[in-house]
C-alpha cells in the first residue's frame, strides 16, 4: 500500500510538472511573440519621428548642454570658408561692448531650468546664413552656442524668414532672436532688445598701397563708392558733403571700381567690407578711424525679445556679461572675424 502511494504521488508529480512545462512554453511563446509585434510596431513610429525630425532638422539646430563649461570649446562654423582669423585680433585685449562691471540681477532657476528657444534668419552674411550643406552657421550662430553652453543651459535655435520674427517672439513662439533685428518705431510695444555687444561702424576700404587720409578736408572732391540710397551715403552727404559720391547698387560692383581705380575709396559697414579687406590676394585695407552713429548706423547688434519679458531681458543681459567676464565673446570675435574692425589703420 506505501509503495503505491508513493507511486500515486510520483506519477501525479510527474503530471503536474509537465502541465506546467507545457504552460511555461506557451508563455514564453506568447512572449516572444508580443516582443516581435511590439519591436514592429516601435520601428514604424520610429521611422515616422525620425522622418519628420530630417524634415524640420533643416531648419533647426540644438546648442547642447555640455558637461564642463570651462573645457568646453565648439570648432568655427564652416571651417575653412569664412576668413581666418587675425592672430594679432586673437590676443586683442578686447572684450567688446558690454560693461563688465554692471550689476545684474542672478536670473532664477525656472529661467534658467527652461532654456532658450532661439531664431536665426537664413541671409545675413557673415552673421547668421547657410553653409554649402544647408546648416545654419555665422557669428550668431556660434554666439548662440557659446551663450548656452556659458550659462549651461538648453537652447534650440530655429532658422525661419526674417519679417516673421517679430510676430514669433511677441506670439511667445520663441524667447529670443539673433537676427540683426534693430530698433524701429514698427517694434516699439512689441519687442525689446538686450545690451548691445557689438557695434557695426562704418570704414573706409581702400587699396593698401595707396595712402588714403580720412578726414574732411583730405577727402575734399575725391570719389568715393558707396551703396545709393543706403544709411551710408546719408552719413556721407551729411558729415563729408565735398566727397564725390559715387552710388552703386552692390559692393560688388564698389569693389571692382576701387581694384580699376576709378575710386579712391568705398564707405560702408564695416562688417560688410570685412570679406572684400580679408580677400586672399591681399590688396584692400581699412582706412583711418571707424565712424560710429546710431542715428544712421543703428544703436548695434542685440538680443531681440518679446517687450515686457523682464526675466529673458535679465537672463541675456546676465549671460552677454559673463562671456565678457570669462575673455569668449573676444574669443569668438578673434575666431570668427580676420580684422579688428575697431582698430585705427
Amino acid at each position: 500500500m506505501r509503495n503505491a502511494s508513493i507511486c500515486r504521488m510520483r506519477m501525479g508529480l510527474v503530471v503536474v510538472k509537465s502541465g506546467f512545462l507545457q504552460g511555461l512554453r506557451q508563455g514564453l511563446a506568447l512572449f516572444w511573440v508580443s516582443l516581435f509585434v511590439f519591436g514592429l510596431l516601435l520601428l514604424a513610429v520610429t521611422d515616422g519621428l525620425a522622418q519628420t525630425l530630417a524634415e524640420e532638422g533643416q531648419n533647426e539646430t540644438i546648442v547642447e548642454q555640455p558637461t564642463d563649461v570651462e573645457t568646453t570649446r565648439t570648432p568655427r562654423s564652416g571651417e575653412g570658408e569664412g576668413p581666418v582669423a587675425s592672430e594679432d585680433w586673437a590676443k586683442a585685449d578686447f572684450y567688446g561692448f558690454i560693461d563688465i562691471h554692471q550689476r545684474l540681477r542672478q536670473p532664477s532657476d525656472a529661467v534658467m531650468d527652461n532654456g532658450l528657444r532661439l531664431l536665426t534668419a537664413p541671409d545675413f552674411p557673415p552673421f547668421n546664413y547657410r553653409n554649402k550643406s544647408g546648416a545654419p552657421v555665422g557669428y550668431h550662430v556660434e554666439l548662440a552656442r557659446a551663450f548656452c553652453e556659458q550659462l549651461n543651459i538648453g537652447c534650440t535655435m530655429k532658422v525661419v524668414p526674417f519679417d516673421a520674427i517679430p510676430d514669433l517672439l511677441a506670439s511667445d513662439q520663441a524667447d529670443a532672436a539673433l537676427a540683426g533685428l534693430v530698433r524701429h518705431p514698427d517694434l516699439l510695444g512689441k519687442i525689446s532688445f538686450s545690451n548691445v555687444f557689438l557695434k557695426r561702424p562704418g570704414r573706409f576700404l581702400h587699396l593698401k598701397d595707396d595712402a588714403l587720409p580720412t578726414d574732411k578736408e583730405a577727402l575734399q572732391g575725391k570719389p568715393v563708392a558707396v551703396i545709393g540710397g543706403s544709411a551710408h551715403e546719408a552719413f556721407l552727404r551729411a558729415y563729408f558733403d565735398g566727397v564725390n559720391r559715387v552710388p552703386v547698387n552692390d559692393l560688388h560692383a564698389a569693389r571692382e571700381l576701387l581694384e580699376e581705380g576709378k575710386v579712391v575709396a568705398i564707405f560702408g559697414d564695416a562688417f560688410q567690407l570685412l570679406p572684400i579687406a580679408a580677400q586672399r590676394n591681399g590688396i584692400f585695407s581699412f582706412a583711418g578711424e571707424p565712424y560710429y552713429d546710431d542715428h544712421f548706423f543703428g544703436d548695434g547688434m542685440a538680443f531681440a525679445y518679446k517687450a515686457g519679458r523682464t526675466d529673458i531681458g535679465n537672463l541675456l543681459n546676465f549671460g552677454l556679461q559673463k562671456l565678457a567676464q570669462s575673455g569668449r565673446l573676444a574669443e569668438l570675435y578673434a575666431r570668427h572675424f580676420a580684422f579688428d574692425v575697431y582698430a585705427s589703420y
